[in-house]
């Protein structure tokens, strides 16, 4: 085979073994080399200072600033499009736009997608939609951590419910570290990282002063042989009837493991 075919045959291993998606992406080279500065760089920080500046909401932007900005790899956009995630829109428009925007994620590098998505889970003020959107980001791209998935566990109910969303994913390879952790959750190691979250008191109402009953996290007192919140619905462990819980999990890492240790 000649030395241009060769080179030919390389090049299309490469483009078939990575996503290629030109016009798209965005490359921001090294900012400075030898002193010298990339034009480029300059260029789009410039762009995406205006762009935050002016930023009032997803309906007021264009569909080319939302693919600028979520092809860019610029960290600086991040509190922009974590606040755009809790806006709110009926219309395909204002969907197809937001949509666009949590693609910023896919670009960028998978270490700092994690760093990122994770450490907003593990906030304090994180809102029902971010936490929705950030769930779909990281089962979209595969972003799987078990370091940050004991994290996690470690976390708020909010939090763990999250992990437990990660640990059905499958990975693309597990290591002996994967392996080990995933060890550390079979049996009941998962499911005792779900206990019942309700506080037990005496009732003060009129006619049930005295008896026990069991009060859930959204402030409603149930009596106390009751299994799900009369209210909310949420069991006393803090689940809904239809999420996703710790002993499906459990059974799914308990599967898994014993598949890996017949290989």
């Amino acid at each position: 085979m000649s030395s241009r075919a060769k080179e030919r045959q390389s090049f299309m291993i490469t483009a078939i073994g990575t996503p290629v998606l030109l016009n798209e992406i965005k490359h921001i080279q090294a900012e400075a080399v030898g002193g010298d500065i990339d034009g480029s760089v300059i260029k789009n920080k410039v762009k995406a200072s205006l762009i935050i500046e002016r930023y009032t909401g997803i309906y007021t932007m264009d569909n080319a600033t939302a693919d600028f900005i979520a092809t860019s790899r610029l960290t600086e956009f991040v509190p922009l499009l974590f606040k755009a995630m809790n806006e709110t829109g009926e219309d395909q428009e204002f969907k197809d736009r937001q949509a666009t925007l949590s693609r910023y994620f896919d670009f960028l590098d998978k270490d700092q997608a994690i760093a990122i998505l994770y450490g907003q889970l593990l906030s304090d003020d994180l809102t029902g939609a971010q936490f929705k959107i950030i769930n779909k980001a990281i089962s979209g791209s595969n972003l799987i951590d078990y370091d940050q998935v004991a994290k996690l566990l470690a976390g708020s109910l909010l939090a763990k419910k999250t992990a437990l969303k990660v640990l059905i994913l499958d990975k693309d390879w597990y290591s002996a570290e994967d392996i080990a952790y995933l060890q550390t959750l079979k049996g009941e190691g998962l499911v005792q990282l779900f206990p019942e979250v309700v506080t037990v008191k005496e009732s003060k109402g009129m006619f049930s002063s005295g008896k026990e009953v069991w009060e859930c996290l959204c402030g409603n007192s149930n009596k106390l042989d009751a299994t799900a919140c009369s209210s909310c619905t949420k069991d006393k462990r803090g689940f809904c009837s239809e999420e996703l819980k710790s002993e499906a999990v459990r059974n799914l890492i308990n599967r898994r493991l014993a598949v890996i240790e017949g290989i």
